[in-house]
């Protein structure tokens, strides 16, 4: 990543090729900074987990708080074996479950309590054994946001034979955005871990979560253990297990478990997040190309119109959380315009021009993005006031089938809904 750009290395070449390969993450690095194969617009990218098959997932319990928590939930006093605090504890999880970090996750038909879980996970760099826990994290890569994903009931089940969580954890992982490297994160080095939040989030809402700097076994620990004995691979995923209150299964009583339609945020500070939808298991994906919502708003198309037409106030009523403000551009928006717009994707900041491509004074107006694709806004005078009509017309987009076919596009109907919404609020309002 170079500031909203993607540097691609060579065609077919994998973030596993090149952990695989030796030569260190410094040496592709400046390889795609000189020469990149392809530079893509993060905006348009359609982000996958860094490690889509990794050789081997393990998951740890490193954070107390969310082992005393679980514990109780599930019938005990709180009380946590002294094993736990003999050697850090670890199950294997599968490798052909992972999901990108904005892929939707099938709810399984047979739990009535999915849940999530805030996680923090390290990419183990090149293969490696019998570790030290004072010098093994020189064998990360980097680290990324982890969310295990778990039927608690049948979770439940499992629990009546002690061998480990099985089908309760099988179904789906996701990992991403980035493999952010150890020495961007050390400034915030604080005990076994890093100062930076992790929090859970539901429909928006703040469900819970911690700090890394929490945790009781480090990384160079849980490595340590997991590395005994046996062989580490290049690409291996070690995941810290969720952090305190960083699931439903703590919250129990308070919060319902998640149903197809919620949307699951799970974030870790300077590590990006995960979002991710919960869809029924045999839902098939329709693209939607041209994506149409409408809303009355008590005023005059005049009224409406003159908001729409201030690039300065998109980022008053924009729903898609991703608008800040216009750097760039005319005071009021004509036919051929053009202004620049800063956003903010995936923590990332960068900036978009737009150019006014539709324009009807007080009835109409469209801008293309870089890829093409159209946000236009159509006004018709009504009893109550004016219908303003939305639309993300993907038909102009030489990329337009495969991006309204990707999570993108679901997203884009929410955040029109959430436009129009705020739209409305502010016009009404004067």
């Amino acid at each position: 990543m170079r500031g909203a750009k993607i540097l691609g290395h060579a065609a077919g070449t994998t973030l596993l090729d090149v952990l695989r390969s030796g030569e260190g993450l410094e040496a592709a690095a400046a390889l795609v900074t000189s020469n990149p194969a392809e530079i893509v617009d993060l905006a348009w990218a359609d982000v996958l987990a860094p490690i889509p098959t990794p050789p081997s997932i393990r998951d740890f319990a490193a954070f107390e708080r969310h082992v005393r928590n679980a514990g109780a939930v599930a019938g005990g006093d709180g009380t946590i074996s002294s094993v736990w605090y003999e050697e850090p504890v670890f199950y294997f999880s599968n490798p052909a479950a992972i999901r990108g970090p904005r892929d939707d996750i099938p709810v399984p038909a047979v739990t009535k309590a999915w849940d999530y879980e805030v996680e923090v996970a390290a990419v183990i760099a090149d293969d490696c054994s019998d570790l030290d826990p004072a010098t093994a994290e020189s064998h990360i890569a980097g680290y990324l946001v982890y969310c295990d994903w778990s039927a608690r009931d049948v979770s439940a089940r499992e629990r009546g034979f002690p061998f480990g969580p099985s089908k309760s954890k099988d179904t789906a992982t996701s990992l991403g955005p980035y493999l952010v490297t150890p020495d961007e994160l050390e400034p915030y080095r604080s005990g076994n871990g890093y100062a930076l939040t992790m929090n859970g989030y539901v429909n928006g809402e703040l469900y819970g979560g911690g700090n890394w700097g929490e945790i009781h076994w480090s990384f160079g620990e849980m490595l340590a253990h997991a590395s005994r004995d046996t062989t580490l691979r290049a690409g291996d995923i070690i995941s810290s297990g969720a952090v305190g209150t960083g699931c439903i299964f703590e919250l129990s009583g308070h919060r319902d478990y998640l149903r197809p339609g919620d949307t699951v945020k799970v974030e870790v500070e300077r590590l990006g997040a995960v979002e991710a939808r919960m869809v029924d298991k045999g839902e098939k994906l329709v693209p939607e190309m041209l994506i149409t919502r409408g809303i009355t708003i008590t005023a005059p198309p005049a009224a409406v119109f003159e908001v729409i037409a201030d690039p300065r106030r998109h980022g008053e009523f924009d729903g898609s959380g991703t608008v800040a403000d216009t750097i760039a551009g005319p005071g009021r928006l004509t036919s051929g315009s053009e202004f620049t717009v800063s956003m903010v994707l995936f923590d990332v900041p960068y900036q978009v021009t737009n150019t006014v491509v539709e324009y009807e004074e007080n009835r109409r107006i469209a801008w293309a993005h870089p890829g093409q694709h159209r946000w236009r806004y159509e006004l018709e005078e009504v009893a109550d006031g004016t219908l303003v009509t939305e639309t993300c017309d993907f038909t102009t987009s030489p990329w337009g089938e495969r991006v309204a076919g990707s999570a993108w596009g679901r997203r884009d109907a929410e955040a029109i809904e959430k436009t129009l919404l705020r739209l409305k609020a502010l016009v009404e309002r004067g």
